[in-house]
């Protein structure tokens, strides 16, 4: 017994869908009780259709007969039926986690090679997985696979390769799965079986519908059908012509050319005419039914033009001007907006429902995230028509995490992506706090966490600083181990738990107890009950059902390889390709809302309206991908051979052309999916991406903009001025950022559209708008604050009773910028501390060199630098480094073997900063006198006077003279300041008091002699380098003149005092310090010769044109100006002074105390806002800042001085 068999055939629109359920409906009023009438769709489509059925049923009326079935829900209801369903169904999960074992089996055997490296790749289960199944889908067996590859060998290698270790892995796979279980695809072999002993078939009738190709497998299927079924009619999507009462005719265009639009279920329906007559026998014409009339779209819209003419070639204008809107937005968070904008229109202001509208995207990772958002705003009620992926949540991050946390030993970034997943007791700011901790110390390691001895590592101010801690860091610190300790507690009892086992029950079992220890389905269920109560009803579902499904994983898990035994690292893969098959169906959060689906798995049908979103040229059409393990090429090479090995009475094979027929299908996707609106179609596409990036629009709109020139289109600017379009005003939320930009353009503009004084005083009677009213507002009516906090205030911040104490640096950052010092060292911020050698470091650490190097130079050698031999000086600075590197930041430059070798360069940058300071002190009558020398501290020797600020405040300062040298025989002193960096001082940096240490120095350094009971007077104070310079060479240099060019390097930088015999007891060589020499020309350009016969030299003319040299005047005025600047910084600072006002260099537009500054995502620093500017300075003559120095300080009288020695040297 044969089925009788016909084709409904049309194009969209035509009621094919609708035929197909009117005449179930009317075979269940004939006989509520007959055969079984049976729909068979993708699986995509049946909950919309089964619920279309239903409620199509009159009240009362039963529908027992009827079954709506995807190919997998059949397969299994049958099996059911005939006793065929032995085993239970594997999971797309079971089948990855089956496969990984696999896999991990051939990994550690090494007998793979053409997938050899691809095992190890992440992934890889998954294609390895789609393969077997199309394999499976196209009946394609091991037998004829290596059969094909046999043949392949003889050519193609490699493709024969791929076949053989196929075939292997796919035997392999139903040997594991034998009498356990069975997947989608040995169930649809098994139902071509089943089908001919079902009761259910007998007599029953049934409808395919949905289709446009079958597979193999589903061929098989059908034909099963028509031997057992009463009637089967499939229905299929084409054109045609009707040519009296029983003839149609489809040779036509549209159905014939390969890249026709329905080509593919044209073969499709000729596949079955074929199978049907030579098979089963079929004689005479087979029936079709052309529904040539268009009942979904109505007579005069742009819909029913778009379904013939779009996706024809060619055409010309069309008349038609209703039901379809073109929209252009600025970005694609526009063109969102408004189409949410749209449908409140509709359901608001025409009385449609929201499950009447879709919404189809052909790109979901670029819209489904901003359809979420936008929605929620607008308040509308969604249902994305998808399953999520589990990868992403916190569970499945917990679950991977932890485990990486166990078998790559405790490595920071997969400890605290273990730890912010919510799931442990610290708070998430106590994480934080702790991650800070780890990261300052460079903590790494199992050991370090597990260890007993409490976490007391701390930072140290200085390298001459004990193991004490006062009461606050020893609090931080029992604090940080208190938390670490709780952190780690279940994950040391997992890891206990994991190195227990040896097999994957144990493993999973270990990793169930660290979840039930951790109380995470109790923290599942408060998340799901928190985003009920916010409205997030999909958010509340993936919480509930991720446990289930977890749960369902452990038990495939332990079913598939309960007893295998595997490595932890192997269980690791495991579980990852485990949880990356887990996804979340969902379902919808009501009866009335909008569906959001994918061109790919369109379930939306015959829509009132439509909304197309991103139709862009990069996705419409969308340009096919290889993926997965056989390539375009691949497949043409493996059917060519199928084709040739085939036997004459053997079933024919082959296999999926992939991305060649995916290029074809493209064009039927995008058919069918612009028109399943009926009434309405929104078709939109953003002019840019999320990064700016320019998008054109797709093809498609451009050939609808020809085809429908009245078609209404729109065009949304990023800019909303202007506009006053309903859009902008259909909820709340978005028209109170509408209001914003509408105020913006009213003060910038003098332009507002009146509808906006409207919402503006609608939003102020509403009371829970009232807030966000003033929220949006904020930013259009920012305007820097006066800078200021209260001057009590200020004073409890900065003053202890009744001191302003600093150090010279904490008083340039606020001249600097007055914010960035309250940021400072009022509210105490601070870079993230992470454990890694920075140039601070470096100083530090050869400060401290210096320092000891000095004491014994000092002591062993009567504190003659000159006089250690080179090959000493080495042997000392090598030995400083390593006795002094352990200190530095938890012994960083002892913790890695690129920091050991930085420790290297750093004792030859030592040895070459004390061989330099060695050479400079042969040739000059200055000795060191003091080293590191600490002043404004209680302990100090330097007991400096506070100086006076008023209101009965005082301003003391603190900090650090690296050397001062004294003159061996004159009445001198010396400052040197040690610098890792380049670094020179300007007369203009000191006026507004960017640099004032040297010159703070100098002071200090004059009140110590004093008290000492010396009475010297400033030489002159210099930058010396602590550097080892690269020179960049072109040619070779001997080793002189190498030496010379690191010598002209390292010159220090400065000011000398203007006499030339003090300058050459600084520097008898002139070559250690910037001021040069140059001989004295007399009026006729010739050399003046003194009483000794040789030239007369002095200061050359960059020693005065760069200001290298200052008379003991100027030296004196500058230190009138630095207690002036001091005393006016002390007083702005207690004055509450906190203004963003950072200083901008005039010759250098781009140099401003921003540049570096750490704070500036914190200030709000915005020139373009009314109230913040710049403080703008720049270099003036010295001669102008002297003079605005001294009307400062009233010390006028030392300008005479000044300029009357600066007229005779002119």
């Amino acid at each position: 017994m044969t089925a009788t068999l016909d084709f409904i055939i049309g194009r969209a629109g035509s009621g094919k869908t609708h035929a197909c359920l009117d005449a179930m409906r009317q075979r269940m009023a004939e006989a509520p009780m007959g055969p079984a009438l049976i729909l068979l769709l993708p699986e995509h489509m049946t909950f919309k259709v089964e619920r279309e059925l239903a409620a199509s049923i009159p009240k009362g009326s039963g529908f027992l007969r009827s079954y709506v079935f995807g190919f997998r829900r059949f397969a299994r209801h049958v099996l059911l039926e005939t006793g065929h369903m032995k085993v239970p169904r594997i999971s797309d999960v079971g089948r990855r986690l089956l496969l990984r074992k696999i896999l991990v089996k051939h990994q550690k055997e090494k007998d793979l090679d053409v997938f050899a490296r691809a095992v190890r790749q992440r992934g890889f289960t998954e294609s390895l997985s789609d393969a077997i199944q199309e394999f499976k889908s196209y009946r394609l067996t091991t037998d004829v696979l290596r059969e094909a590859a046999e043949e392949l060998a003889k050519g193609n290698e490699r493709l024969a390769g791929k076949l053989q270790e196929m075939a292997l892995l796919t035997d392999e796979f139903a040997a594991e799965m034998q009498g356990k279980a069975n997947d989608a695809e040995d169930m649809m072999n098994q139902l071509a079986e089943a089908i001919l002993e079902a009761p259910l078939l007998n007599g029953a009738e049934v409808w395919l519908d949905g289709f446009i190709f079958f597979n193999p497998q589903e061929m098989a299927v059908l034909r099963a059908l028509l031997m057992t079924a009463a009637r089967v009619h499939v229905a299929l999507p084409m054109a045609g012509i009707s040519e009296g009462k029983e003839r149609v005719r489809l040779d036509l265009p549209e159905n014939l050319q390969e890249t026709a639009l329905f080509n593919r279920p044209y073969r499709t329906l000729q596949a079955i005419r074929r199978m049907a007559r030579e098979e089963l026998g079929y004689r005479g014409a087979i029936p079709i039914h052309l529904l040539a009339e268009q009942h979904r779209f109505a007579p005069a819209s742009i819909l029913r033009g778009m379904e013939q003419d779009l996706f024809r070639y060619g055409g010309s204008a069309r008349p038609e001007d209703e039901g379809m809107q073109l929209v252009e937005a600025a970005n694609r968070r526009l063109e969102v907006e408004s189409a949410a904008a749209d449908i409140l229109r509709l359901v608001r202001d025409e009385g449609w429902h929201y499950r009447e509208l879709g919404i189809l995207v052909r790109d979901s990772e670029a819209y489904g995230d901003l359809v979420r958002l936008v929605f929620e705003d607008y308040g509308i009620p969604f249902f994305e028509d998808s399953k999520r992926p589990s990868i992403h949540h916190p569970l499945a991050e917990l679950m991977r995490s932890a485990i990486e946390v166990v078998s790559r030993d405790w490595r920071y970034e997969t400890v605290f992506r273990c730890l912010r997943t919510g799931f442990f007791p610290p708070v998430r700011e106590d994480i934080d706090r702790l991650e800070n901790y780890v990261l300052e110390f460079g903590i790494r390691g199992r050991k370090r966490w597990q260890q007993e001895k409490p976490w007391d590592w701390h930072h140290r101010y200085s390298l001459e600083d004990g193991e004490q801690v006062d009461e606050d860091t020893a609090s931080t610190l029992a604090l940080i181990d208190s938390l670490r300790r709780q952190s780690v507690e279940a994950l040391t009892e997992l890891e206990r738990d994991l190195r227990a086992a040896d097999d994957v029950r144990g493993y999973t079992k270990a990793l169930y107890d660290f979840l039930v220890r951790l109380e995470v389905p109790v923290r599942l269920q408060e998340w799901a009950e928190i985003a009920e109560r916010e409205g997030r009803l999909a958010d509340a579902a993936e919480h509930r059902q991720l446990w289930d499904d977890s749960m369902a994983l452990f038990d495939q898990l332990v079913e598939v390889s309960g007893a295998e035994k595997m490595t932890l690292s192997d269980y690791e893969a495991v579980l990852s390709d485990g949880l990356d098959a887990l996804q979340i169906s969902l379902i919808p959060p009501g009866l009335d809302y909008v569906t959001l689906a994918s061109f790919d798995q369109n379930s939306l049908d015959n829509m009132r309206g439509l909304y197309i979103l991103g139709a862009d040229a990069a996705t419409m059409p969308r340009r096919v991908r290889e993926q997965g393990i056989f390539s375009d090429a691949d497949r043409l090479h493996i059917a060519e051979t199928l084709a040739a090995c085939q036997k004459e009475g053997e079933e024919e094979h082959t296999i999926s052309r992939g991305g060649h027929e995916k290029s074809f299908g493209e064009k039927f996707l995008l058919y069918r999916g612009f028109t399943e609106a009926r009434e309405y179609l929104w078709i939109s596409y953003a002019l840019a991406d999320a990064e700016g990036n320019g998008l054109q629009p797709s093809p498609l709109v451009k050939k609808m903009r020809e085809l429908f020139p009245k078609a209404a289109f729109l065009s949304i600017p990023l800019e909303t001025v202007r506009r006053d379009d309903d859009l902008l005003l259909a909820a709340p939320r978005p028209a109170l950022s509408g209001l914003a930009n509408a105020l913006r353009g009213e003060r910038e503009h003098q332009e507002m559209q009146p509808c906006w004084r409207d919402v503006y005083n609608w939003a102020m009677r509403q009371k829970e708008w009232q807030r966000p009213l003033r929220l949006a507002l904020s930013g259009l009516f920012a305007h820097a604050g006066d800078g200021r906090i209260p001057k009590e205030l200020a004073e409890q911040i900065f003053a202890k009773g009744t001191v302003l104490r600093g150090s010279v640096t904490q008083f340039e950052k606020f001249r600097q910028c007055p914010f960035a010092h309250f940021a400072a060292y009022g509210l105490k911020l601070q870079e993230r501390r992470e454990y890694q050698f920075r140039s601070m470091d470096l100083g530090q650490l050869l400060h401290a060199v210096l320092k000891e190097y000095s004491s014994i130079v000092k002591r062993d050698y009567a504190n003659r630098w000159q006089d250690v031999p080179e090959e000493k000086r080495a042997e000392l600075c090598e030995e400083l480094v390593n006795t002094l590197a352990p200190r530095l930041q938890s012994e960083i430059l002892l913790s890695r073997d690129n920091y050991r070798h930085l420790k290297k360069r750093i004792e030859k940058t030592a040895e070459q900063a004390v061989g330099h300071l060695s050479a400079w002190a042969a040739v000059s009558a200055f000795q060191p006198a003091f080293f590191e020398e600490a002043f404004g501290h209680s302990d100090d020797e330097v007991h400096l006077r506070p100086l006076p600020l008023g209101d009965g405040y005082a301003l003391s300062f603190k900090g650090q003279i690296d050397r001062l040298d004294l003159h061996e025989c004159a009445p001198y002193y010396l400052i040197l300041d040690y610098k890792t960096g380049h670094v020179a001082i300007n007369l203009f940096e000191v006026y507004y008091g960017l640099r004032l240490q040297l010159l703070v120095y100098m002071m200090v350094g004059r009140e110590l002699l004093r008290e000492k009971g010396e009475k010297r007077l400033p030489a002159g104070i210099l930058y010396a380098f602590l550097q080892n310079p690269l020179l960049q060479t072109r040619r070779k240099y001997t080793q002189a003149e190498l030496e010379k060019r690191v010598n002209a390097e390292l010159r220090m930088p400065g000011w000398v005092l203007a006499d030339l015999d003090v300058a050459k007891a600084i520097d008898a060589s002139f070559g250690f310090i910037k001021p040069g020499l140059s001989k004295v020309k007399d009026e006729k350009k010739k050399d003046v010769i003194g009483p000794d016969g040789e030239p007369v030299m002095d200061f050359d003319a960059n020693s005065r044109k760069y200001g290298y040299i200052r008379k003991p005047e100027e030296f004196e005025l500058m230190l009138a100006y630095v207690d002036y600047i001091l005393r006016d910084t002390g007083r702005a600072i207690l004055g509450g002074d906190i203004s963003a006002s950072p200083y901008r260099l005039k010759a250098k537009k781009e140099q401003t105390a921003c540049t570096y500054c750490e704070y500036r995502d914190v200030c709000g620093f915005d020139p373009d806002i009314e109230g913040y500017a710049y403080r703008d300075i720049g270099p003036e003559d010295d001669d102008v800042l002297e003079e605005k120095m001294a009307e400062c300080t009233g010390k006028e009288d030392l300008l005479d001085a000044i300029h009357r020695g600066s007229e005779e040297s002119d």
